[in-house]
């Protein structure tokens, strides 16, 4: 899984473990990474119908079943690096900034 902080990100989770559990893709902006071996995380923010949804997801758990990278560097645009391991500034913000759409 090669990504940063402040890359757009697209994730099939599982709601449980039972055999016909409906995956959801949770899309996002990577606003922070926890790194801690088998309890690994990522922080995802995303704005759904004009609500913003922020979750903290396990990558190392079952339920995680692919990360999948849409844009690199999605918070600038592609204009220069994002040089902070966390991306909280972004709570204060238009909530158009983290809107990840396609």
């Amino acid at each position: 899984m090669d990504f940063s902080v402040g890359d757009a990100v697209e994730i099939e989770y599982k709601e449980s473990m039972e055999k016909g559990a409906r995956v959801d893709k949770i899309r996002g902006v990577v606003l922070g990474k926890v790194n801690k071996g088998l309890g690994s995380s990522i922080h995802v923010r995303d704005v759904v119908l004009e609500t913003v949804i922020e979750r903290q997801i396990p990558l190392h758990s079952p339920l995680c079943l692919s990360l999948k990278v849409i844009e690199k560097n999605f918070v600038k645009k592609g204009r220069r690096k994002i040089k902070r391991a966390k991306l909280y500034y972004l709570r204060d913000r238009p909530d158009n900034e983290v809107r990840v759409t396609g």
